[in-house]
């Protein structure tokens, strides 16, 4: 399924990618924008449980 993603959107992709790509150790082109969304939905996820 396609999603339209404004430029915002794929600049915060592209600066999370960068930054899983490091923490991974692999390339970036191995990083999925579907990878992506989802780190950070659980990144989310975890911060409002610890918030709570």
């Amino acid at each position: 399924m396609g999603v339209y993603l404004d430029r915002e959107a794929r600049e915060i992709i592209q600066t999370v990618r960068e930054k899983l790509a490091r923490q991974l150790g692999v390339s970036e082109k191995h990083i999925s924008a579907s990878m992506v969304v989802k780190y950070l939905y659980s990144q989310s996820r975890l911060k409002m449980e610890n918030s709570s």
